[in-house]
């Protein structure tokens, strides 16, 4: 074989063509696998970013609930002291009744009006009217505590750092 040979020159053109081709080739194939690798960290990040997200507002909500929680129980505590000095109030009516009573009937007059004894009718309004506080003040607290929980929770969603139109 000599350098005038067409099968050389034809075999060393060959094998030029063929690298030249290989590495045009391998260069648009790590281009596009660098724009898939790129987009898949993107997509790892924004995941990443909204699970983070996630978690810190479930820990917040969480919070929030144990806080209503507590003031809840505060609040019943409260409620349950209220009705034990209710109930001494009532016990000092009804030593005051018997008291009334016993001085009436002693001095010879009836503390009763038109067959209904008064300081019996007294004593059962006043009964009724506290249970029914108590019963407004509990609904109330426990109403109040709520709105609050939900007014906290609405704005650990809507703060700042949250953002519920992101794309995944």
């Amino acid at each position: 074989m000599t350098w005038l040979d067409p099968r050389l020159w034809g075999g060393l053109l060959l094998a030029v063509v063929l690298a030249t081709g290989g590495g045009y080739w391998k260069g648009h194939h790590d281009a596009d696998q660098s724009a898939t690798v790129a987009a898949q960290a993107k997509q790892i990040n924004a995941l990443t970013a909204a699970n983070n997200l996630y978690r810190q507002t479930t820990q917040t909500l969480a919070g929030i609930s144990i806080d209503a929680k507590k003031s809840a129980d505060e609040a019943n505590a409260a409620a349950s002291a209220s009705d034990l000095v209710a109930d001494g109030l009532r016990k000092q009516l009804g030593q005051y009744i018997a008291a009334a009573r016993h001085s009436a009937t002693a001095g010879g007059g009836s503390p009763t009006v038109g067959g209904t004894d008064a300081l019996d009718l007294l004593t059962g309004l006043f009964t009724r009217s506290d249970q029914a506080a108590g019963e407004l003040a509990r609904y109330a607290d426990a109403a109040h505590i709520a709105g609050l929980a939900c007014e906290r929770s609405y704005d650990a969603l809507t703060s700042k750092g949250h953002q519920s139109d992101q794309k995944y």
